[in-house]
């Protein structure tokens, strides 16, 4: 697992943005939480001391009731589960109902009936005492004072626990309240609010009343909402790992397969593709690459075409060019030699070094041509020109030869006038080429016909043969540079008809040829006439 991978840094991105999402949220909701919390605990604490404040300011007279402000103060804190503390103006402590802590949890007897007798109890009766004592010391039964036997007690305890304080209400005997023993509950986590009221005028209060050490059930709260925020995040982490686990292998497989073809191609597999097939940038490069790879194979295939080509061209060419340049070479050795004394003999081989030096002239001439044609470098001069005028003056020309030959040599054409935009001079040279294969292997008393007409669009040059046609293995070859068919009779150089297709190709157009053995050849020749 190569850590460093698009992939796995992707599912370390969706990862990392998570948790800082998660981490960003959380820290919000816990402090709105939190800030929401305490007000809300602000607010619980004033409204009870406003209360208490209330009940304190019958009792602030010129001298405080004492016993009454401490039952005040313990019966508040026991009810608010909080710490109450009473202060005369001066801001000094009359009354203290003592910090919260577990071994002082209240327990607490109800307040005499309104009468402030105590009144004989039975089983539906209960006594009720105004006896405020801690669970953790006996009760002191001497301030309590002489009660009745059988009496029962209505007792009321507070048992704490972390989210606020449980009341057990009990109707005990004095024998059971003697052995009742503190229960243990959880410590309360206490806040460290205080809020501090004057009792009384605002301006000129009588003294004053404090709440604090409240329950602190907001830092539950909060506690259990990070834990609760600490479980969704980790969720969302895994999550998102998984899903940036699949979106990195959609996103890498197609990288992939681009680098594994791009890798078969660097070791000379040109068939290697890509094969992506997805919709998004990587599907559009992907198909980029295998159309680059496809254009890469094409060049190559043409580049060995071409290399195959120049071979055969070279072989052909220096096949051709050997004959004159051997007969040459001959000539000029036997002139040196014996024949140089016999003027008869000179004529001879001068005369045959002529037509070696014509035939070399031509194949150079005609493979420059032919060169130039198919590298585009040919300037061909365009014109406006009648089809019937160019067949008209190559047919003119060889009409001579033809006679000579005793061959019959027709033209037909449209009435119409024909025209092209082309290069007049090789199109001439292109429909004499073909009407000069067509005289030099027809016998005596054959004909050529040479047709023009018109089609949807183009002109068509067609020259018709009554000579031995074209052996069908010969037919596929027969344009190519330099190719004789071994069932062909006569001297030829194989150029002519492939300088026939450069021509044709250079004016976008093409040239085709239809045989039968001993019926004749049709060469036809098309070209797109204008408008």
């Amino acid at each position: 697992m190569d850590v460093r991978s698009i992939r796995w840094r992707l599912v370390a991105s969706y990862m990392l943005l998570t948790v800082l999402a998660v981490g960003l949220v959380a820290a919000l909701a816990l402090s709105l939480i939190q800030r929401h919390i305490e007000q809300q605990e602000v607010n619980y604490l004033t409204a009870n001391a406003q209360a208490v404040a209330r009940q304190a300011e019958a009792l602030m007279g010129a001298r405080a009731n004492t016993y009454a402000l401490r039952q005040l103060a313990h019966t508040s804190a026991f009810a608010g589960n909080v710490r109450v503390r009473i202060l005369d103006a001066r801001q000094r402590v009359l009354v203290d109902s003592g910090p919260h802590d577990a071994e002082n949890d209240m327990v607490w007897i109800l307040p005499p009936d309104p009468t402030g007798e105590v009144m004989a109890g039975d089983a539906n009766r209960p006594i009720v005492l105004s006896v405020l004592m801690s669970r953790a010391q006996p009760v002191e039964w001497s301030s309590v004072g002489e009660l009745p036997a059988g009496a029962n007690f209505l007792i009321v305890r507070r048992v704490e626990n972390a989210w606020g304080s449980r009341f057990v209400i009990e109707l005990l005997s004095r024998t059971e309240l003697e052995k009742l023993k503190p229960e243990q509950g959880e410590q309360t986590r206490r806040s460290n609010l205080v809020v501090r009221l004057p009792i009384g005028d605002r301006s000129r209060p009588a003294g004053y009343v404090e709440l604090s050490e409240p329950p602190d059930f907001g830092s539950e709260a909060l506690d259990t909402t990070a834990r609760a925020l600490l479980f969704a995040g980790a969720g969302a982490t895994l999550v998102a790992g998984l899903a940036g686990l699949f979106i990195g292998r959609s996103v890498t497989s197609p990288l992939k397969s681009l680098a594994a073809a791009a890798d078969r191609m660097s070791k000379g597999d040109l068939s290697a593709r890509a094969g992506v097939t997805t919709r998004d940038e990587i599907g559009q490069l992907g198909a980029q690459f295998d159309r680059m790879a496809d254009q890469l194979q094409r060049s190559f295939a043409e580049l060995e075409a071409e290399r195959d080509t120049l071979r055969r061209f070279v072989a052909d060419a220096s096949h051709e060019l050997r004959t004159p340049i051997t007969a040459l070479k001959s000539f000029n050795e036997l002139m040196q030699g014996p024949a140089a004394e016999d003027a008869v003999a000179r004529a001879e081989f001068l005369a045959e070094s002529q037509r070696q030096i014509e035939r070399l002239e031509w194949i150079t001439s005609n493979l420059l041509n032919l060169s130039r044609l198919d590298a585009g470098l040919a300037q061909l001069e365009w014109g406006d020109h009648d089809a019937r005028e160019i067949a008209q003056a190559v047919v003119a020309a060889f009409k001579p030869v033809a006679a000579e030959k005793g061959l019959t040599l027709s033209l037909s054409t449209p009435e119409a006038p024909l025209k092209l935009r082309c290069d007049r001079a090789r199109i001439e040279m292109a429909l004499s080429n073909l009407i000069d294969n067509g005289l030099k292997f027809t016998p005596e008393g054959g004909r050529v016909d040479v047709v023009l007409k018109a089609g949807e669009g183009v002109a068509a040059f067609m020259v018709q043969d009554t000579g031995p046609g074209i052996a069908p293995d010969d037919l596929p070859r027969i344009f190519d540079r330099f190719y004789r068919s071994r069932h062909a009779r006569g001297e030829g150089s194989g150029l002519g008809l492939a300088i026939v297709k450069s021509i044709v190709q250079a004016h976008n157009g093409r040239v085709s040829v239809t045989s039968e053995p001993g019926k004749g050849s049709r060469f036809e020749l098309i070209l797109k006439k204008m408008d």
